[in-house]
């Protein structure tokens, strides 16, 4: 007798492809550029990292420098802790002012905005579509909104990536870079990457840049300050190139 032949399991329809979603910010410490990403931010102090300050013995010049504030959209902002967030705005603000004060070029990154996931490279693939073009042209510092901040439109984590700081700065004569904002341990380690292989001086205050977990932030400035730039604190900056008072 014949063992009844067990019946095919019935076929299961093909998955539906991916599609990515827009950057929101979460406002409960979460944010989503794409789907299948989820990013909830730690509370740290940023002034407890270890050994945060490092690099070559560069001086700070403000006459051969600019100020890069990188990627201070509101979604990628506001994944911080309130704590985190408060005290990048404050540190970065002062940053900011002490560039007003020197007439340090001021230049503001964020991503170009797309209209599918391909436009975006092989980050598309990676973080999804990204932000809407007016996510990608609002800032959470109102500084960055006066029009003689030049906009810098990145199209990989890089600041340099297909855009036009190198040619900024080469054109007002800068061959020194201050870089702050966010992310660590993205966008802002490798911008300094480029900037070193482009002759440019990469300075990094620690304490005015973020990261969503400690150890990636720690690991970003460790990196930055052995391979491609120097890490000191905004401090630091202020003593070592001090606003002239006026009397």
């Amino acid at each position: 007798m014949n063992a009844p032949r067990m019946a095919a399991p019935p076929k299961q329809p093909p998955p539906r492809p991916a599609t990515a979603a827009r950057a929101a910010p979460g406002g409960d410490g979460s944010l989503s550029p794409g789907r299948g990403f989820s990013l909830r931010a730690e509370d740290y102090d940023v002034t407890r990292l270890p050994c945060p300050r490092g690099g070559p013995s560069w001086a700070i010049d403000p006459a051969r420098s600019a100020l890069l504030v990188h990627d201070m959209q509101p979604p990628y902002v506001d994944v911080l802790s309130p704590r985190s967030r408060r005290r990048l705005l404050e540190r970065v603000q002062r940053v900011v002012d002490w560039a007003d004060a020197w007439g340090v070029p001021l230049l503001a990154s964020g991503p170009r905005a797309a209209a599918e996931p391909a436009q975006r490279g092989l980050l598309g693939s990676c973080w999804g579509i990204g932000l809407l073009p007016e996510q990608a042209a609002a800032t959470t510092l109102p500084r960055l909104a006066a029009a003689d901040v030049t906009r810098i439109a990145k199209r990989s984590y890089s600041a340099f990536h297909a855009s036009d700081l190198e040619t900024e700065l080469r054109r007002r004569g800068r061959d020194q870079l201050v870089i702050v904002g966010v992310y660590a341990s993205h966008g802002i380690l490798a911008t300094s990457v480029d900037a070193i292989g482009r002759d440019v001086r990469a300075f990094v205050p620690f304490d005015a840049t973020a990261d969503y977990t400690a150890g990636r932030h720690a690991a970003a400035l460790e990196l930055i300050g052995t391979m491609s730039g120097r890490v000191l604190g905004v401090g630091d900056l202020l003593r070592e190139a001090p606003v002239r008072r006026s009397v």
